[in-house]
């Protein structure tokens, strides 16, 4: 069967991380990625932009399909959850985020494996970050208010962004490291007083 553009965007992506775990270069070609991939270049030209940093076009497009599948996972897991609070949710949620994560791990150490190019990749996918954020707070809290959302988001964000840091420091194959840091740190944000009252944990 014959793929479609999106799908052999999601293949040439399967195929960068696969070679970037295995090599550690970062100066992979579009013809290198179509010869492992066996994608024709002439299909992929048409569809990856000209002159695309592959670095960061291949990390947001595997960021963007994990977003999509982590929320509609939790949306099943939720939905005849009478038990669960809100702060449970959210923590399933970014534990679920990181879990994905976890398959392109050696890939994703390696695109920010000095200081300066972490942080332009995390200032490159804020918009990402936010945007997995708020649709995150949408499924799990019922009566949404739209401005506090918007704190809030930027809140989970800037944990979500310390918790990628000791993501990948460790170099365990699990996330329970990093899901104790959040918990910790999300902790800490209701005791300053942030998310007091939406996040708490019920008794």
């Amino acid at each position: 069967m014959e793929l479609n553009d999106k799908e052999i965007e999601l293949k040439l992506c399967e195929t960068y991380f696969s070679v970037l775990s295995k090599t550690s270069t970062h100066n992979i070609t579009l013809d290198e990625l179509c010869a492992a991939s066996k994608i024709s270049y002439e299909k992929a030209k048409k569809i990856i932009p000209t002159n695309f940093n592959e670095d960061f076009f291949f990390l947001k497009l595997f960021i963007l399909k994990v977003d999509s599948e982590v929320l509609e996972e939790l949306k099943n897991e939720i939905q005849d959850d009478d038990v669960s609070t809100i702060y449970d949710k959210i923590l399933e949620g970014i534990t679920l985020r990181f879990e994905k994560f976890l398959k392109n791990k050696t890939a994703i150490q390696i695109l920010s494996h000095d200081l300066d190019k972490r942080i332009n990749i995390f200032f490159k996918l804020l918009k990402e970050n936010y945007s997995f954020m708020i649709n995150l707070l949408k499924l799990v809290e019922e009566n949404q208010n739209c401005f506090l959302q918007n704190i809030k988001s930027v809140a989970l964000n800037f944990v979500f962004i310390k918790g990628l840091e000791k993501f990948l420091e460790d170099e365990a194959q699990d996330v329970d490291t990093t899901v104790r840091f959040i918990d910790k740190h999300l902790t800490e944000i209701e005791d300053f007083g942030f998310l007091i009252g939406f996040l708490k944990k019920e008794s």
